[in-house]
Parts: C-alpha cells; sequence; structure tokens
C-alpha cells in the first residue's frame, strides 16, 4: 500500500515538471507525500526532510542540464531518507522500484502524447495560417522555423534542450525524435506544430 502512495508523489511530480498542470501535479505530490509518511509513522523530521530535499534536487536536475551530481545527490538522499523511515533497506527497494517502474511509463507515455519541458518553458510559438502547407513551420521574430532548418544543439537534449539556428538566432526549446544529443551537435528540424519543433541529428547531404 505504501508502495502505491509512494508512486503517486512521484507521479504528481512528473505532471508537475512536464505538462502546464502544475497545480494538479503539485497537490497530488504533497497530498501522496504527507500521506506515505503518515501510514509508515514517522518519529523524525530528519527522513522527511531528506526526502523533500531529494524531490527538489532531482527537479533542479531536471531543470538545469549536466548538472549531473545533483541528480545523483537527489536520488541518495530519497533513498536514506525512505530507508531512515522504514528501517528496511529491501523494503526500501521495493517500494522505490514500484514508484519508479510506473512513473517510468507515465513519462514515456507523456512525452509520446506531446509533453515535454519544451511545453513548460515560457517560448511563445505562433503557428502559420492553418489549411496551408506552411502549417508545418513555426514564427519566431525574424526567424521562421521549418523542417529542414539546420543549427546547433546549445544544450543537452535529454529528448528536450534548447537549440540555436544561425549567430544571431535566439534560443529555441525542442524535442529530440533520438533521444540524447550532445551538447554542440548540429542537428536539423524534422517536424514543427503550433506548440512544438522536433529535431534530429543533421543527415549528410546527398547528390
Amino acid at each position: 500500500m505504501e508502495g502505491i502512495i509512494l508512486t503517486f508523489v512521484f507521479l504528481g511530480l512528473a505532471l508537475f515538471v512536464l505538462t502546464p498542470r502544475k497545480t494538479i501535479g503539485a497537490t497530488i505530490s504533497a497530498l501522496s507525500f504527507t500521506g506515505y509518511f503518515y501510514l509508515v509513522g514517522v518519529n523524525s523530521w530528519i527522513p522527511v526532510a531528506l526526502f523533500t530535499v531529494g524531490l527538489l534536487l532531482i527537479v533542479l536536475e531536471v531543470f538545469i542540464p549536466d548538472f549531473g551530481l545533483v541528480g545523483i545527490s537527489g536520488i541518495l538522499s530519497i533513498v536514506l531518507g525512505l530507508y531512515w523511515t522504514l528501517g528496511d533497506l529491501t523494503q526500501t527497494i521495493q517500494d522505490l522500484s514500484i514508484a519508479i517502474v510506473i512513473t517510468a511509463a507515465m513519462v514515456v507515455y507523456l512525452i509520446r502524447r506531446g509533453y515535454s519541458l519544451t511545453n513548460v518553458n515560457k517560448l511563445v510559438l505562433q503557428s502559420t495560417d492553418p489549411g496551408s502547407k506552411a502549417n508545418d513551420s513555426v514564427k519566431s521574430p525574424d526567424h521562421p522555423i521549418k523542417p529542414g532548418l539546420r543549427g546547433i544543439a546549445q544544450t543537452p537534449l535529454r529528448p528536450s534542450g534548447k537549440v540555436t539556428f544561425g549567430d544571431n538566432s535566439p534560443y529555441f526549446d525542442v524535442i529530440s525524435s533520438e533521444g540524447h544529443i550532445s551538447r554542440g551537435t548540429p542537428i536539423e528540424v524534422e517536424k514543427v506544430s503550433a506548440t512544438k519543433i522536433v529535431v534530429r541529428r543533421q543527415r549528410s547531404l546527398t547528390f
């Protein structure tokens, strides 16, 4: 039972990070967090603090690329907080495993539905006139984006991140269709819509 409640802590966190439904995600996560520690019985505030810090570090890792140490510290903090609460390493691993597997499935589902950090960021993308062929492009001030446009990954794409198209280009939030793409990799636009830009590694030109 506790493992299922713990799962909802992470599911709420996934909704908070990947979708615009931040209030719903935060509420689910907070209520589940409270319910979990209430059910297992907590005699000290230390494990609660460790778990909370761990969650915050993981969120920070998601929003700030290349801070691997922060994410690892967050995971260790969560594990330590749960172990401190349960006093049983096997139960700790079991509860976390259930939560991670179900949350991972949820994250994959959300990404396939088009949700990612790209949707969360403040970049405003305007689509062209519906019904025309230009419907496959996205407009930004002085920088029309369309399939085939080439640029450079300015952050790791995991699968979302930031790229630029040309020397004076602003940063654009994109999603990689090929999974992880390292920073500095040449990319090209694969497809676009009103809400997202999908990119891939540049293909060699053939004649």
